[in-house]
């Protein structure tokens, strides 16, 4: 028998036959349940994460691209960097202007975030389109594999020193109060505020991941501007410059992180490019506009000073005239303002902490925390390149051996030198590009020499991290040199990038198994619970936040020689160590251990948490002026005048102080 098409049995067979397949597929996933909560909970997560960035991302593009669609003759990849650069600067400065007026509310920014989407992911999708293929396959893909593996890292919870201690912490305290402040005993919330904004933006949206995302983006924006930095001096070379960039480890580990070095990194960058790019039609809009990237730098990084006035002494030597050159520095100082202003309002001091007083400083914090004298002797300077590249190690140092604290590779050390080939065999060179990046990249060095001369504390390879493009450059400029000289140069240059490429295979292979080592995917997707992560990274830290987050009430917590306290709770009072110089600092201005209780009561602090392994650490070094009566009071302090609630180990000990 055959059925009409729309007769009633047509339409009832159809119908049972999908209400079985529909039961079938039910009745199978209530049993076998292809997610768990807890997955379903790490993908909405995550979705919110991309959906935040994507939308940040696209409308800093539109605001920039209003910008830069004047300027034609910028390669298309160079262009998008730019504009979504400026976007982000604008966005920074928009929401401290939100933040000081305490309007940074988590609907208004979705609101200023989503209205324009439609618009701003059109313009993005063009501007995508119009990019170029990679030219050396084989280190695309060594580039493309580790910023693959930077943005697993970064879709992790933090768990980074500094973002711990500050560049996290102070756009958290910053969202519970409602406002940008400092009225918290934070030394670190007067440093300049870019990265603080930009970080805030991602905790309203989706939370610290999305902070660690934006700082991830900006070392794929500073990748996409280095490749561009070599193409008159040594054409075809610039995927090799970006290769050396991505295979300086640390650079490439703290991409992942709320940290700022990449934002600076950027903003110096950015500038240099534009002020390689002027013609005599635009060349004031163009001075503008890199001293809108070079303010962005020193908004971003107080040691971005050094790149700056690298970039000024570019300005001067290419432009030749007083005039224009004074013109980039006023443009400079016009937009460092808004920032230096907060500062002043928030802390009575435009640049917090250095060279005035302010809010919770003096001149013994000020001792504490500048430590000049204790620098590099002028032979260690001489061969600090050396010891930063061959025995610096990042988050710790060999015996015998300075701590530069960041571990930079061989290629820079092994290439930069053959520039100076470049210079003797091309006179030319050092009135063009070359000479530019030398004249940049050593304006940047020395002021790291002055540092590493001044202070112990500032003998960091970090330090140096915002002029790291234009040394990833001058090493691919040199490596580039050698093939010059004649046929036996070539010979010794293939010897060379053979080394560079082995070189390069061990950094993607280290970083892959750092990675799986961490195994940040396992809380990414929900297989892992956040808690349970934290403590397998953080350990006793975040065991002594949980023990804090577990008091009743609205307790105040006041730390000894521990400077993290992200994890604290809402509502809960923490007073992180952020200089590790609490005890001392007390010590100078209270005569007795009862004193300082008296002192603490009134102040409102309740409990007290003892680093006690950071204490030992640093008494053992010796290197802070505590001396034994210090230590002495120290321990009676801690006897007589707090009582012991729990231990974590020999790590950390919570007290509650006696009333």
């Amino acid at each position: 028998m055959r059925l009409r098409p729309n007769s009633i049995w047509s339409k009832a067979i159809v119908g049972v036959a999908l209400a079985w397949f529909v039961v079938v597929i039910v009745a199978y996933y209530a049993v076998h349940k292809p997610l768990g909560l807890a997955q379903i909970n790490a993908l909405r997560d995550l979705a919110l994460i991309l959906l935040g960035w994507l939308s940040a991302v696209a409308l800093a593009n539109l605001l920039g691209w209003a910008v830069f669609r004047k300027f034609p003759n910028l390669a298309s990849a160079e262009r998008l960097s730019l504009q979504i650069g400026l976007g982000f600067g604008i966005i920074a400065t928009g929401g401290l202007a939100l933040g000081l007026a305490g309007a940074a509310s988590e609907w208004l920014l979705w609101a200023l975030l989503l209205l324009p989407l439609p618009i701003s992911l059109y313009r993005l999708r063009r501007d995508l389109r119009e990019l170029r293929r990679p030219s050396n396959r084989w280190l695309a893909i060594f580039v493309g594999l580790a910023l693959v593996l930077i943005v697993i890292r970064a879709l992790a919870p933090p768990t980074a020193w500094d973002s711990l201690v500050y560049h996290l912490t102070g756009p958290k305290l910053y969202q519970e109060a409602g406002r940008i402040h400092h009225d918290i005993d934070l030394a670190y919330l007067g440093f300049p505020k870019v990265g603080s904004m930009l970080f805030l933006l991602g905790l309203q949206l989706a939370g610290p991941e999305l902070a660690q995302l934006f700082h991830a983006t900006f070392f794929v924006m500073t990748v996409v501007l280095t490749s561009g930095l070599v193409r008159t001096a040594a054409p075809g070379r610039g995927w090799l410059a970006v290769a050396i960039l991505v295979a300086v480890p640390s650079g490439a580990l703290l991409a992942g992180w709320a940290y700022v070095d990449w934002i600076a990194a950027f903003a110096g960058l950015a500038s240099y490019i534009l002020i390689r790019a002027w013609d005599s039609e635009k060349i004031d809009r163009v001075l503008i506009l890199a001293s809108f990237y070079a303010a962005l730098a020193l908004n971003t990084k107080y040691t971005s000073v050094w790149l700056v006035m690298g970039l000024s002494l570019v300005v001067l030597l290419r432009g030749r005239s007083i005039r224009r050159w004074g013109a980039f520095l006023l443009g400079t100082a016009v937009f460092v303002a808004p920032f230096l202003l907060t500062n002043l309002m928030l802390t009575g001091n435009p640049v917090y902490p250095f060279f005035l007083d302010g809010i919770y400083w003096d001149d013994h914090r000020a001792f504490w925390f500048g430590r000049f004298g204790t620098g590099l002797s002028l032979p260690e300077l001489f061969a600090a390149p050396w010891e930063a590249s061959i025995w610096g190690i990042e988050g710790g140092f060999y015996e015998g051996h300075a701590s530069y604290g960041a571990t930079v590779g061989p290629l820079l050390l092994a290439l930069i030198p053959l520039v100076a080939l470049r210079l003797v065999l091309d006179r030319s060179a050092r009135q063009g590009s070359v000479g530019d990046l030398v004249v940049v990249a050593g304006v940047a060095y020395l002021g790291w020499l002055i540092q590493l001369s001044s202070s112990n504390l500032l003998i960091q390879s970090r330090l140096l991290l915002p002029a790291l493009p234009f040394l990833a450059a001058l090493a691919a400029i040199g490596f580039d040199t050698v093939g010059q000289v004649g046929r036996r140069g070539a010979s010794v240059r293939f010897v060379i990038g053979g080394v560079v490429a082995f070189i390069l295979a061990l950094t993607a292979t280290r970083m892959a198994f750092d990675t799986a080592q961490e195994q940040p995917l396992q809380v990414t997707l929900g297989t892992e619970s956040e808690e349970d992560y934290l403590v397998r990274r953080l350990g006793y830290h975040y065991q002594a936040m949980q023990e804090i987050n577990r008091l009743v009430g609205e307790p105040k917590v006041r730390f000894l020689w521990e400077p993290r306290s992200y994890y604290c709770r809402e509502g809960l009072l923490c007073e992180p160590d952020a200089l590790l110089d609490r005890w001392w600092h007390d010590r100078k201005h209270y005569s007795t251990v009862e004193d300082i209780r008296r002192r603490w009561v009134a102040d409102g602090v309740t409990h007290v948490l003892f680093y006690r392994d950071g204490a030992a650490a640093v008494r053992a070094a010796g290197f802070d002026p505590l001396d034994e009566p210090d230590w002495e009071a120290l321990d009676r302090f801690l006897e007589q005048e707090l009582v012991q609630i729990r231990a974590l180990g020999n790590a950390y000990v919570l007290y509650e102080i006696r009333q």
